[in-house]
């Protein structure tokens, strides 16, 4: 979100912004440390002929492409967001299984049963007789130490194996809260950077020695295991109840909806569980005059403009907080009379539109009659208020444009218009094109849903 802040404070901003993107910087660091000077330098030229084909051969693109544009790889995605809480989806596992997971799931706050579903589909596939190269034994394909160290009789049957699927799980629950445990050492030690169960599950794959080495993620290929396994965490989680509900396709929206649930559910198939329907209609109804203006072309236009730049803004309404943890720093201006009460690191971005900096969370606050200015984390805990925010700047705030997105959409300026206003500094006027394409084709996507044209004016 481009805010109404000091220009020196841009750059600085714009590198927490692109959220998917990986520091390029620290990655060459990690990876220069690690051999001769000798071959660093053949590999660096090597480097820099890639990326020179890079940009000027993939697609006939002219510009590398953005994991955070629309179409990029969902898996890159999933491993920089969610923590796999949520309700269980115990149709998805056998119904052995259920129990255990369930139960083993709550052996420490870092976990789930989500988290220990998706892991296990990665390892075996659910395979209890599965032995690996290395000796490792059963559905969660522990090494042979490691379940010594950790298994139990959790299936009280008088003995203790890895082929047991309890056994299993229980033991490999455990190791995960011993190495997550680990990583929130390095994490508070700030000797890396990075979110927690991520780095875990590097841990897990190719040891702690390899994340403290690298000071945080060691790999940024989306193929990698931790990514395989949080890409599977949407699949072990629903949003249903016990009780059965109604397809989302047959639910009319509420009078004060400018969409249905149906829509919603087409536009973000791989959204976090966390940003529900119900709290986008819940901000709607606080801000009246949102898809409230001019007819109803018009209207839809709006609604399609401002679900385009969430998408952007947090991938597909994937991002809760956030990812790039190194740049939290960044968004207290001690300057304010206020300061940062709830510490210099606690503005960073959060919500659809990722609402950042104290000046920010403090003017959204006083308008929502929530006090965000001393609890900033209201916005990642509850949906209603994440939208809220997004919603309060989207019709309040002009950014770094010269009007708020709502009267730019509404007021004929077009799409390009609510680019500008949200981070046109940054953006328009070349800028950064490849941002601007990710935000018109999300534009292009949803309108396309509500069924009504884009219009002209598409790009700033």
């Amino acid at each position: 979100m481009a805010l109404s802040k000091v220009g020196k404070a841009l750059k600085a901003a714009e590198s927490a912004r692109t959220l998917t993107k990986p520091d390029t910087t620290t990655i060459l660091i990690w990876v220069v440390g690690l051999f001769p000077s000798w071959l660093v330098l053949g590999a660096l030229a090597f480097v820099f002929l890639v990326i020179i084909v890079l940009l000027l051969g993939v697609s006939g693109s002219s510009s590398v492409p953005d994991p955070s544009a629309s179409g990029n790889t969902i898996d890159f995605i999933s491993a920089t967001t969610g923590d796999g809480k949520g309700t269980f989806a115990a149709d998805k596992v056998p119904k052995d299984l259920v129990d255990p997971l369930k139960k083993a799931g709550k052996e420490c706050d870092l976990i789930s049963p989500a988290v220990l579903a998706a892991q296990i589909e990665v390892e075996s596939n659910f395979d209890s007789n599965k032995v690996g190269p290395n000796g490792e034994t059963g559905i969660s394909q522990l090494p042979p130490d490691v379940f010594t160290k950790f298994g139990k009789d959790d299936d009280n049957n008088g003995k203790v194996s890895a082929l047991d699927p309890t056994d299993s799980i229980f033991a490999q629950a455990r190791y995960l809260c011993a190495l997550g445990s680990d990583v929130k050492k390095l994490l508070d030690d700030q000797t890396a950077i990075g979110d927690q169960l991520t780095l875990t599950l590097v841990a897990w794959d190719v040891g702690l020695d390899s994340v403290k080495e690298f000071g945080g993620l060691p790999m940024v290929d989306p193929g990698a295991y931790p990514f395989q396994v949080r890409a599977l965490f949407s699949k072990y989680l629903t949003d249903t109840s016990e009780e059965p509900t109604p397809a989302p396709s047959s639910q009319a929206a509420p009078a004060s909806a400018p969409l249905t649930e149906a829509q919603f559910e087409e536009m973000f198939p791989g959204r976090n569980q966390f940003y529900t329907y119900a709290g986008l209609v819940a901000a709607m109804d606080k801000f009246p005059a949102f898809a409230g203006t001019g007819d109803d072309t018009v209207r839809n236009q709006e609604v399609a403009a401002f679900l385009a730049n969430v998408d952007h803004e947090s991938s597909g309404l994937v991002f809760v907080e956030e990812v790039n943890r190194s740049a939290w720093g960044n968004y207290c201006d001690a300057a304010q009379s206020y300061g940062c009460p709830a510490g210099t690191t606690a503005y960073h971005g959060r919500g659809p539109l990722q609402l950042s900096w104290n000046n920010n969370y403090k003017a959204a606050g006083d308008a929502l009659g929530i006090d965000l200015l001393n609890d900033p984390d209201k916005v990642k805990n509850d949906p209603a208020v994440a939208w809220q925010t997004a919603m309060w700047f989207w019709m309040t705030q002009s950014g770094a444009g010269s009007t708020t997105p709502h009267a730019a959409i509404t007021g004929g300026g077009g799409f390009g218009e609510t680019i500008r206003s949200i981070n046109g500094a940054l953006e328009c006027n070349g800028g950064n094109p490849a941002q601007v394409q990710s935000r018109v084709s999300a534009y292009q996507r949803i309108t396309a849903v509500l069924g009504v044209e884009p219009g002209d004016k598409l790009s700033c």
